[in-house]
């Protein structure tokens, strides 16, 4: 083989044949492996880097996720914080137990034959009482807390057990503290005891479709947990005077100030708006507050209206609390007023020896029972009996509800029942409160009737009950759709929606009912936090008539008890008109002397012919004096107590309000109380500062709580997977299209334009639109093929029962 040139050459490659050198070879051989070392690592570092840099990047990624996380926990205020530290729903504190020995058999029985003797000797006075007066601001008030005739004997029962427990605690001397003498011996039916106080003989009936009065929603406690005429429930231990029932004192047992003088002084009125909100925001918590709370008051002989202020002392009755009036009252001094009428609420059964509790007579749970009532007998007098349909009163080419014939309903009056005109009946006793209100329920009316005829249209072989319960049911689902979806919002802001779990989903189901969560309305929720609406009304009311162009007011009062607007033509359309275009006064502690001072003056009759009809009766009574009387009358512990309850800070002196009061209403309250420990709950949470917000950290708290018992404490509620009583998916997501802005459009034929969210003022952002474009729920969902079992009226042996896993 020929050799190759040397390295000297200056083409060394120009040989067909050629080798190199074997040094030339092993050095190259070492260069490249030191290249692929230096490849190899630079590669590593490269990887390196990037693994650094994506583990960088991910762990950036996790720690703004966490932080976006914690944002979205600490988007509420500082004021709202202490919010997120307590465990939702809230615990209420436990009751006291007996704060003495058990008494004997022996003690018991002479407690129980006192009772009775006590109760006798009330019979005996009311024989001898004069009713109160009818055609007065006092009894319209009596008349609207619309107490059913079935409350006279459990109020009577719970009265006789109240004096028995007061003979047993004056003969054991039990050391009375916060609390009272909390729950006594069971009283083992020793008095006309209501079915709840003994364990259940039937099993619960499985149907898709709620009982009226709330039975059965609660398998474990099926005859109290959310039932109508059972007592409220109870958060903390109430403070009673006696430490068993007698309203509730100052610091020390020293005697509050008046109910009037504190309305007065602190409550005055002023003409600072919320023009973000309009007035159905009010009219809708009234529809809501109405469906789910109705304290029972106390009656005289044959449910008699009490007289509270009448000059002989001995012939009063023993549940008057009557508000004091000062002799230089503002306003009652020219009428020569020292006394404002005041009744207490009935008391209800317990069971138990112990302190006093009162009566709901409405089933908790949002069901509609506003439009269908929640006892049998009212809701079958409401049906039509036909296609599933309710009685309607027709005029003309509208309907309206069905009129209430009876003179002493506390609406009627001779001059309009003469002309034929009349108030109205409801599901719901008090419907004719105010026109607003009226409006709702004859809305909701039309709104069942119209889904009855759209399901019996798709189901030709559905029969009256089973229409009437589908009915109700789509309607019970599209209440708790708007409470939850507009109402809530507004009132508690989305950022507590969603911190505390409020919020609907926008599809599927949830799976959040908590059968240990007991959904019944607290005593506080309902005779103080939810009151705060009252503070939303204007005292002037907006008309305004778009078909004509004109714009009038009417003064609140005067549309009390006065729903004769809705016979007009156009009534039931200017009346939503004015609802949702009426800006609501701003919540804080001032409210409109339309409701203290005129509340339920027999207003001036709107014209319904060419002669107006008009009557001038006596002064009206003072709300925000009765709000504030109720809440001592129901023993409910002052204001700094229910700071403690929510996790926020208990102020124990005047000074440590100052950051969460403003400054005129600190001064005012400390200039009429004279101690912190003093303030009602009423005015002291509506005087915190809402900073920015509708309501302070007190009422979010205490209306957040009541409204999550309510989602996750009802087993129907609407969104439930359960399939026993849950809607068809399709269903769901056609109930989730529902707004009050489509209900109200869908049922009035002359209102031509509404903005979608009605609660909110017209703006940018909420524009007028034409009611057709609202969207409406579609029910083909509901169409069923072949035939259908009809609705159980009563239980059957066939029926699927479940017992209760515990007795009461």
């Amino acid at each position: 083989m020929q050799r190759t040139p040397s390295t000297s050459e200056r083409t060394p490659l120009v040989q067909p044949a050629y080798v190199f050198e074997s040094s030339i070879s092993r050095s190259y051989q070492k260069r490249l492996r030191n290249f692929q070392c230096f490849v190899c690592i630079v590669l590593i570092v490269l990887l390196s880097v990037t693994l650094l840099v994506t583990v960088g990047y991910n762990l950036g990624l996790e720690t703004s996720a966490l932080e976006n996380e914690q944002d979205d926990n600490t988007t509420l205020p500082a004021t709202l914080l202490p919010l997120l530290k307590m465990t939702w729903p809230l615990s209420g504190k436990p009751s006291a137990a007996w704060m003495s020995e058990h008494p004997s058999s022996e003690a018991v029985a002479s407690a129980v034959t006192a009772g009775q003797e006590a109760l006798a000797a009330r019979r005996k006075l009311e024989s001898g009482l004069v009713p109160l007066a009818m055609d007065t601001p006092a009894a319209r008030a009596q008349r609207a807390a619309a107490t059913k005739a079935a409350v006279k004997p459990l109020a009577e029962s719970a009265f006789a057990a109240e004096h028995a427990t007061r003979v047993l605690a004056n003969g054991t001397n039990p050391s009375l503290r916060e609390g009272g003498v909390g729950v006594g011996p069971a009283t083992n039916g020793s008095f006309a005891e209501p079915a709840y106080c003994r364990p259940p003989t039937e099993p619960c009936v499985m149907s898709k479709y709620r009982t009226l009065d709330g039975t059965c929603n609660n398998i474990n406690n099926p005859l109290t947990w959310g039932v109508s005429n059972t007592p409220f429930r109870r958060v903390l231990p109430p403070d009673y005077g006696d430490g068993i029932s007698s309203p509730r004192m100052g610091v020390g047992g020293a005697e509050l100030p008046s109910a009037r003088d504190v309305s007065v002084t602190v409550h005055r009125p002023s003409y600072a708006h919320d023009t973000t909100f309009t007035v159905m925001l009010a009219v809708w918590g009234q529809f809501v507050d109405h469906d789910i709370t109705a304290t029972a008051l106390s009656k005289g002989e044959n449910s008699s209206l009490l007289s509270c202020c009448a000059p002989d002392a001995e012939l009063t009755h023993p549940e008057c609390f009557p508000v004091r009036l000062d002799v230089e009252d503002p306003f009652y001094q020219d009428y020569n007023l020292t006394c404002m009428e005041f009744v207490r609420s009935a008391p209800a059964p317990t069971c138990h020896f112990g302190v006093r509790e009162q009566l709901n007579q409405a089933s908790a749970f949002i069901d509609a029972s506003t439009v269908y009532s929640f006892t049998e007998s009212k809701a079958t007098q409401l049906r039509l009996g036909v296609s599933g349909q309710l009685k309607m009163l027709k005029i003309g080419p509208w309907e309206l509800l069905p009129p209430s014939t009876d003179p002493n309903d506390g609406c009627n009056t001779v001059e309009m029942t003469a002309k034929g005109r009349y108030c109205f009946e409801s599901g719901d006793d008090r419907a004719n409160e105010n026109l607003h209100l009226t409006t709702m329920h004859l809305i909701w009316a039309r709104q069942h009737n119209r889904v009855a005829s759209a399901l019996a249209a798709l189901n030709p072989g559905w029969d009256d009950d089973v229409l009437y319960q589908e009915s109700r049911r789509i309607l019970g689902a599209q209440m708790q759709h708007i409470t939850y979806a507009e109402f809530l919002p507004a009132i508690l802001g989305m950022d507590v929606m969603w911190a505390l779990n409020l919020t609907l989903q926008t599809e599927g189901y949830t799976s959040a009912y908590d059968p240990d969560v007991d959904p019944s309305i607290a005593n506080h929720f309902s005779a103080a936090a939810f009151r705060f609406a009252h503070t939303l009304l204007p005292g002037l009311i907006r008309n305004v008539d778009a078909a004509n162009g004109t714009v009038n007011y009417v003064h609140l009062h005067e549309m009390l008890f006065n729903p004769y607007a809705l016979y007009l033509a156009r009534g039931t359309t200017l009346s939503v008109s004015s609802a949702i275009n009426t800006p609501v006064h701003s919540v804080d502690p001032h409210v409109t002397t339309e409701l203290s001072n005129h509340l339920f003056e027999r207003p001036l009759v709107l014209n319904i012919s060419s002669v107006p009809v008009k009557k001038p009766g006596p002064c009206g009574l003072d709300l925000i004096s009765l709000n504030i009387q109720r809440g001592r009358d129901h023993g409910l512990p002052s204001y700094p107590a229910w700071r403690e309850h929510c996790g926020l800070s208990r102020p124990k002196t005047f000074e440590d309000l100052n950051e969460i009061f403003d400054e005129l209403s600190l001064s005012r309250i400390c200039k009429i109380y004279n101690n912190v420990d003093d303030i009602d709950l009423y005015t002291g949470a509506l005087a915190e500062q809402p900073h920015g917000r509708l309501l302070g950290p007190t009422l979010t708290c205490l209306l957040a709580d009541q409204f999550l018992r309510l989602k996750i404490g009802d087993r129907f509620w609407y969104e439930t997977d359960d399939p026993q009583v849950s809607f068809t998916m399709e269903q769901l997501q056609e109930i989730r299209k529902t707004t009050l802005g489509s209900v109200i459009c869908a049922n009035e034929d002359l209102l031509d334009q509404a903005q979608p969210r009605v609660m909110e003022a017209p703006s940018a952002t909420n524009p007028l639109v034409d009611c057709k474009e609202l969207p409406q729920p579609d029910f083909t969902p509901w169409k069923v093929p072949g035939p259908v079992i009809p609705a159980p009226k009563k239980p059957s042996k066939k029926d699927k029962k479940i017992k209760p896993k515990k007795l009461l």
